[in-house]
Parts: C-alpha cells; sequence; structure tokens
C-alpha cells in the first residue's frame, strides 16, 4: 500500500514538474524573455488536471518583459483554467495554450517609463509625488518658445494603455489662457503597454516611489509560442 502511494506521489510530483517545465518554455517563447519565467501549478492531486488537459490554478513570475523601446521590468499573474493537451505534456512539445481568466499585477519603473518616452521624442520624466498621482517635469516647444514646467498628474488605463493627464501646471513663465491650455496638451500622455503578457486588460494604476504598479485581468487569452 505504502509503495503504491509512493508511486502515484511521484508520478503525480514528475507530471507536475513536466507541466510547469512546458509552460515556462511556452510563455518564455511567447514573450521572448531572456529569464526563463517561474511556472507554479497549483491544486492536489495534478495527475487528474494533466489528463484531464486543465490545469484550475497556475500563478506565473515573468521577469524584464520587453517589446519595442518599452520594458516591464515584471509580471506577476494568476491564470484559472489553463488547456494544455495531456498529449502535449507527454511529448514536452510547446504548442498554443488557452487560458480561460488572468488576473495579474506588473511593475514599470520610473527609469524604463522616462528612458521610453526620451527614445519616443517626448522631452517629458515622470517622477513620484504626495498620494496618488505623479509628477511631470519637462521643457516643451510653445508656439516658438521654450517653456519649462512642472506638474501633478492623474493616472488611468485607456484602452489598455497608461493615460497621464495633468492637473495642476507650474511654470514661471507668464502665459495666456490658450498658451496654458496648449501646454496642458504637450503635458498629456499616453502610453501603450504592449509588453503585458497574457493578453491583459489595465483595470488600475498606482504610483509609488520608484515606478507604477499595473493590476491587469484577461479573459479567453491564448499564448502562442
Amino acid at each position: 500500500m505504502l509503495g503504491t502511494l509512493l508511486l502515484l506521489w511521484g508520478s503525480d510530483r514528475l507530471a507536475r514538474w513536466g507541466a510547469e517545465s512546458l509552460l515556462a518554455r511556452d510563455i518564455q517563447q511567447a514573450t521572448g524573455v531572456s529569464t526563463r519565467p517561474s511556472v507554479q501549478v497549483n491544486g492536489v492531486f495534478f495527475l487528474l488536471q494533466a489528463v484531464q488537459g486543465r490545469y484550475d490554478d497556475v500563478a506565473v513570475a515573468v521577469r524584464e518583459v520587453t517589446s519595442g523601446p518599452m520594458s516591464v521590468d515584471r509580471v506577476e499573474a494568476r491564470l484559472s483554467g489553463v488547456h494544455v493537451s495531456f498529449h502535449d505534456l507527454l511529448v514536452q512539445d510547446p504548442a498554443a495554450v488557452w487560458i480561460e481568466r488572468s488576473v495579474g499585477e506588473a511593475f514599470l519603473g520610473y527609469d524604463d517609463l522616462n528612458r521610453y518616452l526620451e527614445v519616443t521624442g517626448r522631452p517629458l520624466t515622470v517622477g513620484a509625488a504626495p498620494g496618488e498621482e505623479v509628477r511631470l517635469t519637462g521643457t516643451v516647444d510653445l508656439l516658438g518658445q521654450s517653456v519649462s514646467a512642472s506638474a501633478l498628474a492623474q493616472l488611468s488605463p485607456e484602452d489598455g494603455a497608461l493615460s497621464i493627464a495633468p492637473t495642476a501646471l507650474d511654470t514661471e513663465t507668464d502665459l495666456e489662457e490658450a498658451s496654458r491650455l496648449l501646454l496642458g496638451q504637450r503635458f498629456s500622455l499616453r502610453v501603450p503597454l504592449d509588453p503585458l503578457p497574457f493578453g491583459q486588460e489595465l483595470t488600475a494604476i498606482e504610483g509609488v516611489d520608484d515606478g507604477l504598479v499595473l493590476r491587469a485581468r484577461g479573459t479567453d487569452v491564448v499564448i502562442r509560442p
């Protein structure tokens, strides 16, 4: 009896390890990250999940996800209903993976965000501010005049992108109302967040001391290696 239990435990552990390894390779190939993602398949009696080809609860951590000039330092996600066929698990063959639902959190450092703004030709920098806002600083061209300013700005998700909208502008230059409105437009930013894996939709953004915490979710996501 004990031998049978040990055999089942060993088979379960081996199958779980195989699933985690296969999913890690799938996600690494899909995202192009250099470091193998951390994957943990949760739940007891894993062999039943493996035979059914559906994993109830999978925790994933990915580092340094990049798309073009944008780089996200880390992404942590909880995946529900992850479909991997038993055949693909047995042969360890990376293939498309269907994920029913995902919720996650990503961290975008101010250094990475400001590098993106510089590369894309926007002369502004983003930094921490008291409360839930961030502070923008920079020098912009305004009707042929170079104007330096700073602004407090709100963060919000907007169609899969990060929206940064100034709420209060501060400049030493005296400006007419029309010029001040134009300056507000110059300090308004929209940053695509293509690096977020798992087809995630932004739900909330929070500014912290060294960057932005991005919360997201997704449904019916397909990962293709």
